[in-house]
């Protein structure tokens, strides 16, 4: 059948939205009716269910446990949560708190039920091993509070990473070995304090920089050794010139950053960064064919639209993110970053297929409603059901959910083919990443009918000031493990834990002195929005689409189209 595209007005934040006649063919194909909000309020309401590095200490509700536990859920959020070791392990049973299906009442409401009593997990990881405060973590392996990516190892204090060792204060890498204070770089080595950098080794504050080794502070290098602000140097040139710098120092690092930012103003940015794709429009994708409005993917996905962070392998899907990937036929859904097929409408699942509004599955398939499950399949609300009974009770809830939607406090309806109203969330608003990404304030979350919890600062006595911190890694010695050190910009308590101290003293790298939250904040506001917009090319011959901000608010100065980029570049 064919169909023609068709305006819509979103019901959230009431603007205009197109729903075009291939995006009709792919809810025909899946069964689902087309959304009711626009992608961009469709993609706030899954990052409310995405809570990467908000943490709190809280009860521990796992029976015959008393001391509190570090979890990503608030303890005056209405759950119950368990450490990871009782949560994974055979002493309860999720089917214990199955639920009959009650045909007057909305099925959000029963769902919102259903979340209270089964028990949460403190954090949600898989096949991780000796990993402390990591998040929506796949096969991590030694490190801490590192989050939101899969298969690192040895990693600290970084966020959306994938295969990386040795890793910290980093975000968006792909394949790092030894990094610090890196944003979407990858495939590189004792790479410092850059961005955007691919295949770089023994290189400090690099921007755009590709097969380059002892480099330091260079933008838009290809293929080049020796170069400092990109000048070429011979080798012994280059190192005394690098002593200068100071850069085992923090007053040589804060200096050279204030360069690198001016650098990267002057810099060449093409306009999106589009890597080997074939009809693909988005920012920071790979390998990848006929995907509209997709960023960050790390690669080889195809026929993918509204979606953004993922790993390899994401195909025939719509409205994925943030964690995807591994998968195909999936819709409105986060966190399903590893071997689901046709999860719709769900959080927090791996390795399932045929899951609609479920929450927490591992493992399933066949499932409707379900939270905290393991290898089940056909069940409804963590009801168990024959193959006959469960596919007879779906057909039914879909056509209730139709008919009995959900209204939440501010007027949004939600029936069958919506994904979850954001009041089901466990997490407020400004504790996910849909404030890392769309900040608001307390006023606007209020009148958007989200949720907001206040920060409340721990209760530690600080016993030095980061500003007070030594110059260089030289002077610290062990002590330092002991001081809780105040942020100097936030004030914030923080620690040095023994990991990253070794990796200080391995680099010659001075101790940070902001709160690990300020860190990430910074690295944050050094990558662009995930709106696609319109701007003249830089050389003025063409218009571009582009996610940079325009230069009067922020943006660089030299956004140029791939023909340009490619000619003054290679």
């Amino acid at each position: 059948m064919k169909y023609l595209k068709e305006n819509k007005i979103c019901q959230s934040c009431k603007k205009d939205f197109t729903i075009e006649s291939e995006d009709f063919n792919f809810y025909e194909k899946i069964k689902v009716p087309p959304p009711t909000f626009c992608p961009e309020c469709r993609m706030i309401r899954r990052m409310i269910w995405r809570n990467e590095h908000s943490l709190f200490r809280r009860p521990n509700d796992a029976p015959g446990k008393s001391e509190s536990i570090i979890s990503i859920y608030h303890p005056e959020q209405n759950l119950k949560v368990y450490d990871r070791e009782t949560w994974w392990g055979d002493s309860w049973d999720p089917c214990s708190y199955e639920m009959d299906y009650d045909f007057l009442k909305s099925f959000f409401e029963q769902f919102k039920n259903l979340m209270k009593n089964v028990p949460q997990v403190a954090f949600i990881d898989s096949k991780s091993i000796n990993c402390r405060f990591c998040n929506v973590a796949v096969e991590f392996k030694n490190c801490y509070m590192a989050n939101a990516g899969v298969a690192n190892e040895d990693s600290v204090y970084s966020n959306r990473i994938s295969k990386c060792k040795f890793i910290h204060d980093s975000y968006t890498c792909f394949t790092i070995e030894f990094g610090y204070e890196d944003v979407s770089c990858k495939e590189s080595s004792k790479l410092f304090f850059s961005r955007e950098s691919e295949a770089c080794l023994d290189s400090y504050f690099l921007y755009d920089c590709r097969n380059c080794v002892n480099c330091i502070l260079c933008s838009n290098l290809r293929n080049k050794s020796y170069c400092i602000e990109n000048i070429q140097y011979t080798k012994e040139e280059y190192f005394k010139k690098k002593q200068e710098l100071e850069l085992h120092t923090r007053k040589g690092i804060k200096k050279a950053g204030a360069i690198f930012q001016e650098l990267w103003k002057k810099a060449f940015h093409k306009h999106l960064k589009l890597t080997n794709t074939t009809n693909v429009l988005g920012d920071h994708v790979a390998n990848s064919r006929n995907c509209q409005e997709v960023f960050d993917i790390e690669g080889d996905a195809e026929s993918v639209k509204h979606s953004h962070w993922g790993v390899s392998g994401l195909k025939d899907s719509y409205d994925l993110g943030p964690g995807c990937g591994d998968a195909e036929l999936m819709y409105e859904s986060a966190s399903v970053g590893v071997g689901n097929n046709r999860i719709f409408f769900s959080a927090c699942v791996l390795s399932s297929r045929d899951i609609f509004y479920s929450y927490l599955l591992n493992n399933c398939s066949d499932c409707f409603g379900c939270v905290g499950l393991n290898k089940k399949q056909y069940c409804i609300f963590n009801k168990q059901y024959t193959k006959e009974a469960y596919k007879e009770m779906v057909s039914r809830i879909i056509e209730q959910m139709k008919k009995v939607p959900y209204v939440d406090k501010v007027g949004k309806v939600y029936s069958f083919g919506e994904f979850f109203p954001s009041d089901l969330s466990p997490f407020a608003y400004n504790e996910t990443v849909a404030q890392d990404y769309y900040p608001i304030d307390k006023e606007k979350a209020k009148a958007d009918g989200f949720l907001w919890r206040e920060y409340n600062p721990n209760l530690y006595e600080t016993t030095i000031k980061g500003k007070d911190l030594p110059q260089t890694i030289a002077e610290v010695d062990n002590f330092i493990l002991n001081e809780i050190i105040e942020c100097e910009v936030t004030g914030k308590p923080f620690r040095i834990i023994e990991q990253e101290l070794s990796f200080y003293r391995r680099f010659n790298l001075p101790l940070p002195s902001l709160h690990p939250d300020e860190r990430h904040r910074r690295r944050l506001l050094q990558r662009n929005p995930m709106i696609l917009r319109k701007q003249m090319c830089y050389f003025g011959d063409k218009e571009v689409v582009t996610t940079y901000l325009p230069e009067e608010k922020g943006g660089p100065e030299k956004v140029i189209c791939t023909e340009h980029y490619n000619k003054e570049i290679y």
